[in-house]
């Protein structure tokens, strides 16, 4: 029933559809820019200061039991103290049509204290569906969703469309995707240009809102700001990323780029 509702919602006249689907500036088809297989690897820090964290995305990475899609898998999680008070661990991968790069299928289990919540949902071009797996306790609970969002991008294809977008300075890039079990709209703001961390880079501001069942939008609580400097050469990758979130400022340095 929430699939039918959100999809008359999308069909509704646009006097009577969300704002935000009128600034929506991404193309829904097409191929994004392709990336040669790497491997990038990044390290957490807490204020600028403690180490909290590490994790890693490979891009391209061959497996033969999927020779028809290409791979993006991640992993990672907090350390130290940051463990200690926050344990947390995660586990994601996206299916992506090889000659698109748009997603397919996005798997991914995440731990912490309380439990395991798996996730598992499908891309087609009338949105996506799945389920989360709550798992508490030696007790699971499914919850089933969906966001009918058409050719909605997922975490890695997002980040994937991004690096394909002009990025002149000045632009704005309104994006809603669905990057691991909920729809946001992301409004990315492109500051300029610079030097950073010694090399040429893109500055991005980063805004983030969720996406409720009707399509309205809902404050995202658990980040306030958030500024992104990517590569400015053929990779465009993050290089860091800094963030005021619930528990302080977060920054993430990528330390290791290497072909795969």
């Amino acid at each position: 029933m929430k699939t039918i509702l959100l999809s008359l919602a999308l069909l509704l006249p646009s006097s009577a559809a969300p704002e935000w689907l009128k600034e929506v500036n991404i193309p829904k088809k097409g191929a994004l820019l392709p990336i040669s297989p790497t491997k990038l690897t990044y390290s957490m820090t807490w204020n600028g200061r403690l180490k909290a964290g590490s994790f890693e995305i490979l891009f391209g990475e061959k497996d033969p039991r999927y020779p028809k899609h290409f791979l993006v898998r991640s992993f990672g999680g907090s350390t130290g103290w940051a463990h200690a008070l926050f344990p947390y661990q995660f586990h994601y991968t996206s299916f992506l049509n090889p000659k698109t790069l748009r997603p397919i299928m996005f798997v991914g289990n995440e731990k912490n204290k309380k439990g395991l919540d798996a996730l598992s949902f499908r891309f087609t071009s009338k949105g996506v569906t799945g389920t989360e797996k709550d798992t508490r306790k030696g007790v699971t609970k499914t919850k089933t969703k969906s966001f009918a969002y058409p050719n909605s991008l997922d975490l890695f294809s997002g980040l994937l469309q991004i690096r394909s977008m002009p990025l002149q300075s000045g632009d704005t890039v309104v994006m809603p995707f669905h990057p691991v079990a909920t729809p946001y709209l992301s409004k990315i703001k492109v500051i300029g240009r610079e030097k950073h961390m010694g090399r040429d880079c893109i500055k991005l501001n980063i805004g983030l809102e969720k996406i409720d069942d009707d399509l309205s939008l809902k404050q995202y609580k658990k980040l306030k700001t958030a500024t992104v400097w990517i590569s400015d050469d053929k990779w465009r990758v993050p290089v860091e990323i800094r963030a005021k979130v619930f528990v302080g400022d977060v920054r993430v340095f990528l330390t290791k780029h290497e072909n795969l």
